[in-house]
């Protein structure tokens, strides 16, 4: 056999080498091959993390800034052995949102290391924004004054997910606050100035005092606010205020839909 056939005899062999590595390997290699995803519990792609950053809707804890407590949560007292607790919390995260944000309410007296009532919730957490985590009224066996309040996320429950959406722009326009020695009420108007149509708006009214203490809290929600629409809130309690008013504030949330209500 001459060297031309046996380079020919070669040249046929890689052939038929090569077009059975297309016919199986191509097959074989679609069959197990699986794109990156952010749902496939691996860090692949352009992930910054598990099924994190990048091109992902969710963002990596590393990537977020923590939640901050504004102070102390605040106990109030609606009545005898009756309460309520509020915590005012601070997301600096502006493009950062969290669907259901799991807390822990520990609410204790002078004399206990234990807790003398706990409460558990969620909340929603906007981008970019101050919200209340607001609890109650709740009941305490007659003679426990509570005087402290913690307030503790479930860590777990701590999603981010991106949202560069930018926050709705409404308006509370003249809060007044009447009524103080008697049965206190608080009206403002929540004007809609932009084009959009808004629903499921949450409003938090504090009340400070002098020294910036919030010593009484309500809340209400407004179903939906038309664009270019205003609408009156109305907060109100059930028994005059024990000490002077120095400052209001009515904080304002806009949930993504009705399940959030609480």
């Amino acid at each position: 056999m001459n060297s031309w056939s046996r380079r020919r005899k070669r040249i046929i062999l890689a052939i038929i080498f090569f077009v059975l590595i297309v016919l199986v390997g191509v097959p074989v290699f679609f069959l197990f091959y699986r794109a990156p995803t952010c749902f496939d519990g691996r860090q692949n792609g352009d992930e910054a993390g598990v099924d994190c950053g990048g091109s992902c809707q969710l963002l990596c804890r590393a990537e977020s800034l923590p939640l901050i407590i504004k102070g102390d949560p605040r106990i109030l007292s609606l009545a005898t052995s009756t309460f309520e607790v509020i915590a005012l919390v601070e997301n600096a995260n502006n493009s950062g949102e969290i669907y259901r944000a799991g807390y822990v309410l520990k609410i204790y007296d002078a004399s206990s290391a234990v807790p003398v009532k706990t409460l558990e919730g969620f909340a929603y957490v906007p981008p970019g924004s101050v919200f209340a985590v607001f609890e109650g009224p709740f009941v305490l066996e007659a003679g426990v004054i509570p005087n402290r309040a913690v307030l503790e996320w479930q860590e777990g429950s701590l999603v981010w997910q991106k949202n560069a959406a930018p926050a709705p722009e409404l308006l509370v326009l003249d809060p007044a606050l009447s009524r103080e020695t008697t049965s206190p009420r608080l009206e403002a108007v929540i004007s809609n100035p932009t084009l959009a149509d808004l629903a499921n708006i949450d409003l938090t009214a504090v009340v400070s005092d002098a020294e910036g203490n919030i010593f009484a809290a309500s809340k209400t929600f407004v179903e939906s606010l038309p664009a270019g629409s205003k609408s009156t809130a109305i907060f109100t309690w059930p028994k005059p205020f024990d000490r002077q008013a120095a400052g209001t504030e009515i904080i304002v949330r806009v949930f993504p839909d009705r399940s959030f209500i609480r």
